[in-house]
């Protein structure tokens, strides 16, 4: 049977979810070489098909699909079944091997997935083993069917976690699912339910398919008529619709993502392996993943309370619950969902490490992806909080450890622990992944949360770390660092502990909202208190002649009237706020930086001159009351103002940029924060 894939990419993760498909048995129905089919399209049984029984499954095959995105090819599925033969009787096999190549803002992500399926000649399934590779670590699970219980083991990083999933009804296979679909879809409307075990989600799932009509694709250099449906798989929370062929096997399937429409479709084995190179994907796709904010937030670390309004862009998908700690709903509609969000409190002093309870062992507890029992991750965590009392601040040693000591690297998409702790490279599931590794490792509960996260004038996708403390969840961000617990610049999707795999990170809540929505800010409220309204259609900046206002930021900034404003709109991952340029090339730019709260002033300030390749001795005062760092070359100059937490950095270059720099920074005024 076909599976389909479905792919969230951002610098955070993106993660694959597969969606279940149909293949197997017996050849009635669809085509107009069959004799059950009118003329006019519709489906029925005709009377020549009056039996009792259908044939034996289909024969073996081999079969190569075509992955795209948004019309760009990114990779390949390869299908594979076959019969067996064992002590209990003959046994269907299928394997189905996914791999991909993407670019991710310049950097190439290369996925592989290979899942293998055993059931019975009735479709029942009995066996599953699924292997996940997006990083330098291949993580392997198997799930052997029993009677209303699946023994589930997970091996990754030579480690070896085991489990048990409960169910109650008939698991359906790849061939099962085929069956049903054959024996009730017969025209427009009719549907068909079924059960099943969804490996890349490690979870029992309904399923169902309804039949929207009949298509005729080119496929294979012909025209094959197609039954037309719509598939439903509970567990992710996502609708795809799939074209059958005569056979009920799926030949195509295509469902909405971030970048557009994602499609695998029957191919040649010469063309779907040449798409596993790699496709450059377009910038505007990764564009449609990040939602641009309506304003810029002043001091967003610091945010005590966020208020914000989201607006679907495709409302049949729904609304999750979106429960969160410190998360309310307000309203909701069929298109918008409006939240507060607000800042935890600073929890009061607690002794760690935490008896493990029956309702925290699972966040106590490692497993396949969070390894808090790899021995070296354990003595390193020993040493880091000995003579520390308090979890808080325990909790807040070990997010400075590995703020410091990992590597941002866009290139792996999902690793287990012992991977990130070995490598120290990752996204910021990977810095999440870590934290929560190393706070289990030293007794504290932790699970990981993704959602949406503000930064430079975006909300983009996003992964933090929440610890436990008495009964309060508090964020912790290792990869966006806030001066003592996360700040309320973020909407949580989904809080897991990863004990039910990796899956669990996308489904659901994510899959109907990543890349599906538009936020708007309504409220804010900054380390004060005091509550910011934002009416509707404000502007996120003004300018005028050569005044560039931001009343958001509180910043104001007189550019020299020889100069011409030409970058005003960017956002993350570019820093720069405001970019102009004057006579002979001469060019000057503010940039939007942060500081970590353990860091020293001029460490940072120091950090961002080498990074600006300014070969000169850096100088120390003070601008408008707030701490200033400078450095000056013949056509190279910067200022860095620390207004903690946020650093602006003023660079210039050019023949005279010393000179630059100082038109530029007395044009320059920071007002009262909003």
């Amino acid at each position: 049977m076909r599976r389909f894939s479905s792919f969230f990419l951002f610098p955070a993760l993106i993660f694959s979810v597969l969606l279940a498909g149909g293949d197997g048995a017996e050849k009635p129905l669809i085509g107009a070489r069959h004799p059950g089919i009118s003329p006019d399209g519709n489906l029925f049984l005709s009377a020549v098909l009056g039996r009792s029984a259908f044939p034996a499954s289909l024969p073996p095959s081999d079969k190569w699909f075509l992955v795209t995105i948004g019309g760009q090819p990114v990779g390949y599925i390869h299908d594979i079944s076959s019969r067996d033969y064992r002590a209990g009787g003959e046994v269907l096999v299928y394997r189905s091997e996914m791999k991909m190549a993407l670019n991710r803002l310049g950097t190439k992500i290369e996925l592989r997935f290979v899942t293998g399926f055993e059931e019975t000649v009735a479709g029942l399934l009995t066996k599953i083993n699924y292997e996940m590779l997006t990083s330098a670590m291949a993580t392997t699970t198997e799930a052997v069917v029993k009677d209303m219980v699946i023994e589930f083991r997970s091996e990754s990083g030579g480690k070896s976690y085991t489990r048990t999933i409960p169910y109650r009804g008939t698991l359906l296979g790849q061939e099962g699912i085929r069956l049903a679909s054959l024996k009730a879809l017969k025209t427009a409307g009719d549907s068909v339910e079924f059960l099943t075990f969804m490996p890349e989600l490690e979870a029992v799932s309904k399923g169902s398919r309804k039949v929207l009509g009949v298509e005729t694709l080119p496929l294979g250099g012909g025209d094959v008529r197609t039954l037309k449906v719509e598939e439903f798989i509970e567990a992710a929370a996502v609708k795809s619709t799939a074209w059958l062929n005569a056979d009920y096997e799926v030949v195509k399937q295509e469902m909405a993502t971030p970048f557009g429409p994602s499609e695998f479709v029957l191919s040649d084995r010469t063309t779907a392996l040449a798409a596993a190179s790699g496709s450059e994907l377009p910038a505007e796709m990764f564009e449609r993943s990040i939602i641009r904010s309506n304003i810029r937030l002043p001091l967003a670390r610091t945010l005590q309370y966020l208020k914000v309004k989201l607006i679907h862009r495709n409302p049949d998908l729904g609304w999750p619950e979106l429960k969160s700690p410190g998360q309310a709903l307000v309203s909701k509609d069929r298109e918008t969902l409006v939240l507060e969000i607000k800042r935890p409190s600073l929890p009061k002093p607690a002794s760690f490490p935490i008896p493990m309870s029956e309702k925290n062992r699972e966040y106590l507890e490692p497993n396949a992806f969070i390894q808090s029992d790899e021995a070296g991750l354990r003595d390193l965590v020993r040493g880091l909080v000995a003579g520390e009392k308090d979890l808080f601040q325990a909790a807040l040693t070990l997010e400075r450890w590995v703020s410091d000591n990992m590597t941002f690297d866009l290139g792996i998409a999902l690793a287990p622990s012992t991977e990130i702790f070995q490598n120290r490279r990752g996204t910021c599931v990977g810095y999440a992944t870590l934290l929560a590794a190393m706070a289990r490792a030293a007794g504290i509960p932790s699970r990981v949360v993704m959602g949406y996260v503000y930064a430079l004038g975006m909300f983009g996708g996003h992964a933090w770390t929440e610890i436990l403390i008495g009964d309060a969840w508090i964020p912790m961000d290792a990869a966006i660092v806030a001066p003592a617990q996360a700040d309320a610049a973020r909407i949580a999707f989904n809080a897991v502990s990863m004990h039910e795999g990796a899956g669990s990170l996308s489904g659901g809540a994510g899959q109907q909202l990543f890349g599906q929505i538009d936020i708007k800010i309504l409220e804010y409220a900054g380390s004060d208190g005091n509550k910011i309204g934002v009416p509707e259609g404000a502007a996120p900046y003004r300018t005028e002649g050569d005044l560039y206002e931001n009343p958001w930021l509180g910043l104001t900034l007189k550019k020299p009237s020889a100069f011409t404003f030409t970058k005003l709109d960017a956002v993350w991952p570019d820093p720069v706020l405001i970019a102009l340029i004057g006579p002979d090339g001469a060019k000057g730019e503010l940039l939007q930086s942060s500081l970590l709260p353990w860091k020293q002033y001029d460490a940072t300030a120091s950090e961002l001159i080498r990074r600006l390749n300014i070969g000169a001795r850096m100088e120390i005062g003070q601008w408008n009351g707030r701490p200033m760092f400078s450095a000056a070359a013949q056509e190279k100059a910067a200022m860095i103002i620390i207004d903690k937490p946020e650093v602006w950095v003023l660079f210039t270059e050019g023949k005279a940029a010393p000179k630059l720099l100082d038109e530029l920074a007395a044009g320059l005024t920071f007002d009262k924060k909003k």
